[in-house]
């Protein structure tokens, strides 16, 4: 087996293959022109389905955190992807891709794309290989969150006409983090011609939240927590990761309040003494480290708390009202993960009434 010695003997095949892989999907598309359509893209099938009956895609206006852009549909032929929020999405509406950031993703969770060797991997946001974008030479990006730093290093690599979306900004909020994963989720349904598929992953989200909205009493104490490194560690209620829109989204009052809450993705120092001492009535948990279970010194929230002494007399404790987040939270915190935690939340405190 020969190996390649060179980064650029390394862009040279890739953008050969990337090339190969565009010419046979535009080969498939001709193929498929006229006919029902089984190739499992449902923007592909969309605008089949709108061939046969005269129409096209045609273009689509969309408004992102960088300004309006305008989309032909009929010509996306290659795409990428380097929103974690999104990756399920795309999934759901089987998108197909020639570059993202597979080292984002985990088997378990992404079981079409971690693994998908067709599909350049740009690594992870720490030391991404962003020559693999020009490489693919992608029609429309959908960027966002940890790659967010890289909005205009990908936007400079993209083809003439190439399109770089993102919508960030209003998940930087939590209190209207919910509106972010609704809006985000029917961008990406009118984009990709997956309309009825998104609406149902909002109609899900509306289901769990009036679920929530309707059992919590508006008095019980709640606590942030989040579980790295074999540490407990507290998530604030108007910074913290992932639990903080949840505070806010639903008024829950919180156990323990302290200057500098941080949105840091290990918590904030806070020692268990302290966190036991506000005696929460209810805890919820996301588990950073679950975004890799196989990992041989993972250790589960669940058994952190379980093992710390501390937490044991808590009201949450004692009385089984604490509520994990979805393992996979960490590398997804998407739609579909959110709707999973508050449907879990919405099970324990009816139970609880």
């Amino acid at each position: 087996m020969t190996s390649l010695d060179t980064p650029a003997e390394k862009l040279r095949t890739f953008r050969l293959l990337s090339v190969a892989a565009i010419a046979a999907l535009a080969l498939a598309a001709c193929g498929d022109d006229g006919d029902s359509g089984d190739n499992g893209n449902d923007a592909d099938n969309g605008t089949t389905e709108s061939s046969e009956n005269g129409e096209s895609g045609g273009t689509l206006s969309v408004t992102d955190d960088h300004g309006t852009h305008e989309i032909n549909l009929d010509e996306i032929d290659s795409v990428g992807a380097f929103d974690n929020r999104a990756f399920r999405i795309l999934e759901d509406f089987d998108v197909e891709l020639t570059v993202a950031a597979r080292s984002l993703m985990q088997p378990h969770v992404h079981e079409t794309y971690a693994e998908n060797e067709d599909i350049l991997d740009t690594g992870n946001h720490r030391e991404p290989n962003l020559e693999l974008v020009a490489a693919a030479e992608p029609d429309l990006v959908i960027n966002g969150q940890r790659y967010a730093q890289y909005y205009n290093d990908i936007a400079a690599l993209l083809p003439e006409g190439g399109v770089i979306l993102e919508f960030d900004e209003e998940f930087r909020d939590p209190a209207t983090f919910f509106d972010a994963l609704k809006n985000h989720a029917t961008q990406l349904g009118e984009i990709f011609q997956s309309e009825e598929e998104a609406q149902e992953l909002v109609d899900e989200l509306d289901a769990a939240m009036a679920r929530v909205a309707e059992a919590y009493n508006g008095e019980d104490t709640v606590m942030g927590l989040i579980t790295s490194g074999g540490d407990i560690n507290y998530a604030g209620p108007n910074e913290g990761r992932a639990v903080a829109p949840v505070f806010q989204e639903f008024g829950l009052v919180p156990a323990l309040e302290v200057d500098d809450q941080s949105a840091d993705h290990e918590g904030d120092d806070i020692s268990v003494e302290a966190i036991a001492e506000s005696d929460p009535d209810w805890i919820i948990v996301l588990d950073r480290d679950g975004m890799n279970p196989n990992d041989p010194e993972y250790t589960a929230a669940e058994e952190l708390i379980a093992d710390s002494p501390a937490l044991q007399s808590t009201t949450a404790i004692e009385n089984d009202q604490i509520v994990y987040m979805p393992q996979n939270m960490y590398i997804t915190e998407d739609i579909q993960a959110y709707t999973e935690f508050l449907n879990d939340f919405a099970d324990a405190l009816e139970a609880a009434q």
